[in-house]
């Protein structure tokens, strides 16, 4: 084992996928996660934290990782179009043009830049190393300063870590990067052995580089709990449920590993290291998916070719089409194949979309908008071109989906739960002044300040 060495400039930062502040405060008032409340009471605060827009775990990842927005880093949603047509791809993290905190500090960004990283630059005189565990949007795996496996979408194990002798030891473990959440919806005692099997070769994991590699700065990200609050968020405050037992068990085992991360790497730094734990977005309770492409269709807005296949089903006299999770992209002339909408009738039609998106509501009359953004109001950068001109949020309980195959604009799927952009959450210690409401955003240069006052 590497002897490691005490130095108050190193950060561990626990990634808890999708964790609302409000479950972790109401378990704490429970007695239902002694851990975390005894590592605020030493001297931590519990913030409530807004994602990216959209909250989905692509976007506000490399939000998080890179400290900009996705005007910066390009990254708007899980999946997106290629410039200049209707052909969908998912985005890599070679699609990622911002460089991530630990290209930051170790010297990898390669040609690439974003305001935070001319904000830092020249001040890591040497470069600093760290090790970065399944974060979402990092495969496949880039070389950095040290080691990283890739979260989720990870289809290979090997292609998503580096450096080789990393891949090595994960593999002899039968490290998961995700479980097969395809379980959840039939065969759930299946899906909960294998989440609570992925949680211990995590912590297994975590553990072995803690301890057996030289670091500056160390994430790790559990992804479990987004799973489970997907599946079976409707059981979190329902002591009633069939699986609320589960559920409540399930986060006694987080509490006991963070717990463990967080008392091992206190001791490696004499109780001087710079500890934080956060999340991507919140979650809430499901209700209602709400099927923003068959609303645009029944609107007028829309019209598909259903003999071809994904968004190449756009068809002629479309003004506007939706992306998961309810990004609305005008069809304008130029910028698609069939844009049909000029470009001095843009703003008519985002006025008129935005008018007719207030008038949405659910069967009992209740409205399911509750922030409409224009993309300029959001993004700013060399990348705000490809973004989506319109981003709605949802009422709590209403998931806005972009399903081309949905007639009904209302159904139900698996899910019991979805995110929420105001209730990630991120524990800090008491003496960092975030002089705001926090968003997922600013971390990246609270870290880099630590990191940087601990070179000094």
């Amino acid at each position: 084992m590497t002897t490691m060495q005490a130095k108050t400039a190193k950060v561990l930062l626990v990634g808890l996928d999708g964790v609302p502040s409000t479950l972790l405060a109401n378990y704490m008032e429970k007695g239902l996660l002694p851990s975390f409340k005894k590592i605020l009471e030493s001297g931590y605060n519990l913030h409530q934290m807004d994602a990216s827009i959209p909250d989905v775990s692509s976007t506000s990842w490399t939000s998080f990782m890179t400290g900009v927005n996705p005007a910066e880093h390009g990254i708007y949603g899980f999946t997106d179009l290629r410039p200049g047509s209707y052909r969908i791809f998912v985005p890599n993290s070679a699609s990622v043009r911002a460089p991530a905190i630990w290209d930051i500090i170790g010297g990898t960004a390669n040609g690439r830049t974003s305001t935070l990283h001319e904000y830092y630059r020249g001040v890591f005189k040497r470069p600093l190393r760290s090790i970065v565990l399944n974060i979402p949007q990092t495969f496949p795996a880039i070389e950095l300063n040290g080691v990283l496996t890739a979260g989720f979408v990870c289809p290979d194990l090997r292609k998503g870590t580096y450096p080789e002798k990393a891949y090595d030891y994960l593999n002899s473990i039968g490290y998961l990067s995700d479980v097969d959440s395809a379980k959840a919806a039939s065969r759930k005692d299946e899906f909960f052995n294998e989440v609570f099997a992925a949680l211990e070769k995590r912590m297994t994991a975590y553990e072995h580089f803690m301890k057996n590699e030289e670091w500056d700065f160390f994430a790790g990200v559990i992804t479990e709990t987004d799973r489970m609050h997907h599946f079976f968020f409707d059981a979190a405050y329902d002591p009633g449920h069939p699986d609320h037992e589960v559920f409540v068990r399930f986060y006694g085992e987080l509490d006991r590993i963070v717990a463990r991360l967080h008392r091992l790497f206190m001791d490696m730094t004499d109780g001087t290291g710079f500890f934080l734990t956060m999340s991507d977005h919140g979650f809430t309770v499901l209700n209602n998916e709400v099927y923003m492409n068959a609303w645009l269709r029944k609107e007028g807005f829309l019209s598909l070719d259903g003999k071809k296949e994904y968004f190449e089903q756009v068809d002629a006299g479309t003004k506007a089409f939706a992306m998961d999770p309810a990004r609305i992209y005008v069809n304008l002339e130029g910028k698609y194949p069939g844009g049909c909408v000029a470009a001095g009738e843009k703003e008519a039609v985002m006025r008129d979309l935005k008018e007719r998106l207030k008038g949405l509501v659910d069967g009992e009359g209740r409205p399911v908008i509750r922030e409409i953004y224009e993309g300029r109001e959001l993004y700013s950068g060399p990348h705000s071109g490809v973004g989506p001109d319109l981003v709605c949020l949802a009422h709590d309980g209403f998931d806005l989906k972009a399903n081309l195959k949905k007639d009904e604009v209302f159904g139900r799927g698996n899910f019991t739960g979805m995110h929420t952009s105001y209730d990630a959450h991120c524990i800090l210690p008491k003496g960092v002044e975030t002089g705001m409401r926090l968003h997922i955003e600013h971390l990246a240069g609270l870290i880099l300040d630590h990191l940087k006052n601990g070179i000094e």
